[in-house]
C-alpha cells in the first residue's frame, strides 16, 4: 500500500538534526518528487491540509484525553490562508518556525513535549521528518503510546497526497 514511501534508516540530515534533546523520537519518510515546481511549504500544505475523516476523529479523541494531563491541544482545524506558509503562520496545531528554499519547519510545544515537522526537498525527493523532544515522563509514555498511530497516519496522508496528484 505504501510502496512509494520509504522510511529512512537513520534520521535525515535536515535542520531538525540539531534540535534533539536527551529523550527524543525521530523518523523520516521519503518519496519521489513528481512536481518539481512545488515549494516545501506547498508540499506541507498538500499533505497535511487533507486529513482523512477518521484521522480528524482520532485527533478529537486524543485532544480530549491528553488535555487532562496538561498537554496543549490547540485548534486542530485551523486552515492556513494560503499554501505558501510564512514564519508565524498557523497550520493546524503547528506554527511555522523556519523557512528555507529547500525546507520548512513547523513546531508545537507544551510542558511535556516539543514537536517538530520538517518538509524538505533534496534533489528529486520529498522528505517528511518528525522530531519529538520529550521533556517529562508523561511525554515519553505518550510518545510510546501513539507511535503505532503516528506510523499509520504519516504514511496514509503522504500516500493520499501522492494518489491525488498533489505532490
Amino acid at each position: 500500500m505504501f510502496s512509494r514511501i520509504k522510511a529512512l534508516k537513520s534520521p535525515y540530515n535536515d535542520r531538525l538534526s540539531h534540535k534533539t534533546h536527551h529523550h527524543f523520537f525521530r523518523d523520516a519518510l521519503a518519496t519521489s518528487r513528481n512536481n518539481k515546481e512545488l515549494t516545501p511549504s506547498q508540499i506541507q500544505h498538500a499533505i497535511f491540509s487533507h486529513m482523512p475523516p477518521w484521522v480528524n476523529v482520532l485527533m478529537k479523541i486524543r485532544n480530549r484525553v491528553v488535555s487532562i494531563f496538561g498537554f496543549e491541544v490547540g485548534s486542530d482545524n485551523l486552515k492556513p490562508k494560503s499554501d505558501e506558509l510564512e514564519i508565524g503562520d498557523r497550520a493546524g496545531f503547528l506554527t511555522i518556525s523556519e523557512k528555507y528554499q529547500n525546507e520548512i519547519i513547523s513546531r508545537a510545544e507544551d510542558k511535556h513535549m516539543e514537536f517538530y515537522i520538517s518538509v524538505a526537498v533534496p534533489d528529486n525527493q520529498i522528505v517528511v521528518s518528525t522530531l519529538v523532544n520529550q521533556k517529562t515522563l508523561i511525554g515519553r509514555v505518550y510518545v510510546n503510546l501513539i507511535l503505532p498511530f503516528h506510523y499509520v497516519i504519516a504514511r496514509t496522508v503522504i500516500n493520499n497526497a501522492i494518489k491525488a496528484g498533489r505532490i
